[in-house]
């Protein structure tokens, strides 16, 4: 699950340029919250406190506030461009009244005490991150009794024809593309929390462009840039690249109309903390003190 090749702060910036692109390009990120939330019309769950995490330009918490109208929700990001962005979407759209707070952090070292949430939520965020079973570690230390981890991450077959075609053109560019989890591993990863029940499954979605180009622009319209990637240099790829990538793509990767293919995979987990249940079975539940970690903090 570990990705050394991704830099924080190049993650930041990256998002932070494309605040006002992305809901632009954002269609596939909406369509997987919409099936994220979906996995909630199979759980009885009726959470005081929810935390959404990668808020990004706040679509998803837009879901958990349709769908838990008393609740009280903190939108959470990396970039405060996008925070900022959430904050006045939301403020334009519902008056919540002080239910609705918003938090510029990472990931994987909330500002937040131990057992706050009734609900941890996460829409595609985890796949940013150098170490994601830090966040989910830091969504379970922040996850209340009989609480719900859920959240979507990119999965491995994600732009698998990207990474082929650069792979073509030299094979140490294949790393260019982050190196996404397979579900196996983010089970894996989910089965090392103490927590019960976990639950993983996935998605496929075979989206297609009129060339790469235009699927090099939606990549950097929605920030994912390079920049996020350790050695590259800033903007995603050098023209001279850029000719190679859409000469190799176009006549590997193009359907009958000439338009060329994109997967993304998406994975999708949750997991119950059931305190009585963990116990049963003779273990420990660590927890460690937020003020070794964090200062302050909701």
């Amino acid at each position: 699950m570990n990705s050394t090749h991704i830099q924080p702060q190049h993650v930041k910036r990256a998002f932070s340029k494309a605040v006002s692109s992305y809901d632009q390009h954002a269609v596939l990120q909406r369509e997987i919250g919409d099936r994220l939330i979906a996995h909630l019309n199979f759980t009885k769950i009726a959470p005081k406190r929810i935390l959404d995490i990668g808020c990004g330009t706040g679509y998803f918490t837009r879901l958990l506030r349709q769908r838990f109208k008393q609740a009280e929700i903190v939108a959470l990001d990396l970039s405060e461009a996008m925070v900022g962005v959430t904050r006045a979407s939301h403020a334009r759209r519902l008056p919540w009244h002080g239910r609705h707070h918003h938090l510029c952090a990472h990931a994987a070292a909330l500002p937040i005490q131990n057992a706050s949430f009734d609900l941890v939520c996460s829409n595609l965020a985890m796949q940013w991150l150098p170490d994601p079973q830090a966040m989910l570690a830091e969504m379970r230390r922040v996850l209340a009794p009989e609480g719900l981890i859920l959240f979507s991450t990119f999965g491995r077959r994600t732009l698998t024809e990207l990474r082929q075609t650069l792979a073509t053109i030299d094979p140490a560019n294949a790393g260019h593309v982050l190196p996404f989890p397979d579900v196996t591993s983010l089970g894996d990863a989910l089965m090392q929390l103490a927590v019960e029940q976990p639950v993983t499954d996935s998605d496929i979605f075979t989206l297609t462009y009129p060339d790469s180009i235009s699927l090099i622009r939606e990549l950097k319209g929605l920030g994912a840039s390079a920049a996020a990637i350790r050695g590259r240099k800033s903007g995603l790829y050098g023209r001279a690249m850029i000719r190679q990538i859409e000469a190799i793509y176009s006549r590997e990767h193009s359907d009958a109309s000439g338009k060329i293919r994109a997967t993304f995979e998406a994975l999708y987990g949750q997991a119950w903390y059931k305190p009585e249940d963990y116990a049963a079975r003779g273990n420990t539940i660590p927890i460690r003190a937020v003020g070794d970690v964090h200062e302050g903090g909701l």
